[in-house]
């Protein structure tokens, strides 16, 4: 088990919809393309591979 905390991607409403497809964005060790419903000036972590990402900003027209 990994128990190494992973750093946290800021993201700004530019970037949204907010799709993870693995930490590396390798096609060879990546997951599938996961679509995370992050609400403004919040977190969320990606339930595949634990990826955490802050939004900073107003989610507008996103769900």
């Amino acid at each position: 088990m990994n128990t190494t905390a992973q750093p946290v991607t800021t993201i700004t409403p530019h970037d949204l919809p907010l799709i993870c497809t693995g930490p590396e964005n390798e096609t060879w060790n990546g997951h599938p393309r996961v679509f995370l419903p992050i609400q403004s000036n919040s977190s969320i972590e990606c339930p595949y591979c634990g990826k955490q990402y802050h939004l900073h900003g107003i989610a507008e027209n996103h769900h």
